[in-house]
């Protein structure tokens, strides 16, 4: 088998270490086409925990796709590889036969890696599959490259236990932890508890719905200040179940040495946590099939991707809006069309794959839209499509109304345009009124937009008096009665 004779898949998964699967879960390549002729299509499987008995290894796979042509039965010769921080690869290489929905590879690839691993550059792994020959015949030379990136998130919270000598047996004091950032308010509730009779106890409940895991480190601040007693504790946000670790100076050294460990009888307990969010990005980085029959020039593309990835839109030359401006005016050169009910409006296919990692995908990929040269959004209406591609291009938006804001938001959430919908939700934030605050707190919901959900919440605890008398808030009782319960015992929670 030849290195440079083949079809290979580099796979990188960005902030690996806050992975959250357990035994048997396992985090998905993209899918990726080769060619022999016919289109074959598959994913890369890793377990970070490992599979049935084998809980102490990484275990790694290809996997053949059930959305795939060819043959029934597929011999193949492929390697999967590891890259060490040397730029080397640990690699093993197999011949199998794959039927779609099977998976072939080695679930004692490797013992579980830690996050100081020479394989972790940056806390990004980085996998590499190679495919030499499909049925005796060698495969179509290829590169791909794909990205996953799982998210994280980091919370500090000091917790102070008064009268700490006198906490009775079995006696629990709970506390909400909330970040200051306030994207994570109420995401962990804390117990803490002298239980097992010879440490105290603290019982984590994640009850927030976007973490997957939790890992904490926990100290004792003592009376000068100083951070003692450092452990490390792991646990997953299953529903309904809480996870018990205790603290490392047992209960009856903390009595022994009050002046030390608790001043005027305060014990104060910092917590640090990183709570994985779940998968925040996936996507195909580049390909040589990816869907750009019209480029764009070089210098205006190169301009263009520097002045996008500019913390100040307002700073990038006049000149290159106004090209850009003209380029999306100027049709002569559009390659693909968006469809709403009534019009088509032409764009460039690299302009919406850059902006959109939606986009991106289903131009990367052998999907119709990229067949057709033709994206359905009869969803939208003509006047949030010309505003969306306007801002896709310049990074500019006209003066808002509280309907256009409304629907671009929509839209630049179903195609992750993060910063479009972040200063859509902003616009709502700073809009609100009396007459469209249950509808940006449907919205906010609907979307799990944290901070609009808790500022639109905020108001109508503000002014409820004139609100929960209002046809809109009884509507939204009949339609969504858990929301509306949920911000009605706003308050009361938070005290």
């Amino acid at each position: 088998m030849s290195a440079d004779n083949c079809a290979a898949i580099t796979w990188a998964i960005n902030n690996y270490s806050h992975y959250w699967q357990k035994i048997n879960e396992a985090v998905v390549s993209p899918v990726f086409s080769i060619y022999m002729p016919e289109e074959t299509k598959w994913r890369l499987m890793l377990f970070p925990s490992g599979v049935t008995f084998y809980p102490k290894y990484v275990s790694f796979f290809l996997y053949r796709d059930r959305d795939c042509n060819g043959a029934e039965n597929i011999k193949v010769e492929s390697s999967l590889d590891f890259l060490q921080s040397n730029g080397s690869y640990i690699n093993a290489t197999f011949t199998s036969e794959f039927r779609k929905y099977e998976r072939k590879g080695f679930p004692q690839f490797l013992f579980t890696l830690r996050k100081e691993s020479k394989y972790l550059q940056q806390d990004i792994l980085t996998l590499r599959c190679r495919l030499f020959r499909f049925n005796d015949k060698a495969v179509e030379i290829s590169n791909i490259f794909a990205r996953t990136i799982l998210g994280a998130k980091e919370l500090l919270s000091h917790l102070l236990i008064r009268n700490f000598s006198n906490l009775e047996p079995n006696q629990k004091q709970s506390f909400v932890i909330k970040s200051e950032s306030k994207d994570l308010t109420k995401g962990i509730k804390l117990a803490v508890t002298d239980e097992n009779k010879e440490n105290i106890c603290f019982d984590i409940d994640c009850i927030d719905r976007d973490m997957k895991s939790v890992a904490v480190k926990t100290f004792i601040i003592d009376s000068q200040k100083r951070k003692i007693d450092f452990a490390n504790y792991e646990c997953w946000s299953d529903s309904g179940i809480s996870s018990m670790f205790p603290l490392k100076i047992p209960k009856k050294e903390l009595l022994e040495n009050k002046s030390r460990y608790m001043p005027n009888d305060v014990l104060t307990l910092s917590f640090e946590f990183t709570i994985s969010t779940g998968l925040t990005l996936e996507g195909i980085e580049k390909s040589p099939r990816e869907y750009t029959t019209q480029p764009l020039p070089d210098e205006v593309t190169e301009s263009w991707r520097k002045c996008i990835s500019h913390k100040n839109i307002n700073d990038c030359p006049c000149a290159l809006i106004t090209d850009l401006t003209s380029l999306h005016e100027d049709q002569s050169t559009c390659d693909v069309k968006l469809k709403t009910r009534a019009n088509t409006f032409p764009v460039h296919t690299v302009i919406l794959c850059a902006r959109s990692p939606v986009f991106k995908a289903m131009f990367s990929n052998d999907m119709k839209e990229k067949t057709n040269g033709c994206v359905d959004v009869s969803d939208l209406q003509d006047e949030t499509v010309r505003r969306f591609l306007l801002y896709l291009y310049t990074d500019q938006l006209e003066d808002l109304t509280w309907d256009d804001a409304l629907h671009l938001f929509k839209a630049a959430d179903k195609y992750a345009v993060i910063a479009l919908r972040d200063k859509c939700s902003s616009f709502l934030k700073s809009n609100l009124n009396l007459g469209n605050a249950c509808e940006a707190l449907k919205l906010s919901d609907l979307h799990q937009d944290k901070n609009l959900k808790e500022s639109t919440q905020n108001f109508i605890l503000k002014n409820g008096k004139v609100i929960f008398k209002s046809q809109e808030w009884k509507i939204l009782m009949v339609n969504n009665s858990t929301l509306a319960l949920e911000t009605t015992l706003r308050n009361w929670n938070e005290e």
